[in-house]
């Protein structure tokens, strides 16, 4: 047999930043020969609550994604994403102002 490469998630993570939620995700990417893992290495990603749901290519990850981004912790991400926003740009009109 030749070499082959397999590629899994092997861990899925929720992980909780004030009231919304990331979705933390490693993939296991393995070079086999004979059913034998030569080498191994990871790729990470994670999904924020505003991600394209349908760009999602594990069942796995957009089940859980599906399950834990709920309309809720959409909005929440939103209102944060916003007060950041609106933070940024009063220091910025701030350091203009000392300018």
């Amino acid at each position: 047999m030749g070499l082959t490469k397999q590629t899994i998630t092997d861990k899925i993570e929720s992980v909780r930043v004030q009231d919304h939620y990331y979705i933390q995700v490693r993939e296991k990417i393995s070079v086999m020969e004979n059913e034998s893992e030569l080498s191994s290495s990871f790729h990470r990603y994670v999904l924020n609550p505003d991600h394209d749901v349908s760009k999602i290519t594990d069942d796995v990850v957009k089940d859980q994604f599906e399950a834990v981004m709920t309309q809720e912790v959409k909005d929440n991400y939103a209102k944060f994403l916003k007060e950041r926003e609106d933070r940024f740009l009063k220091e910025q009109a701030e350091r203009n102002k000392g300018s």
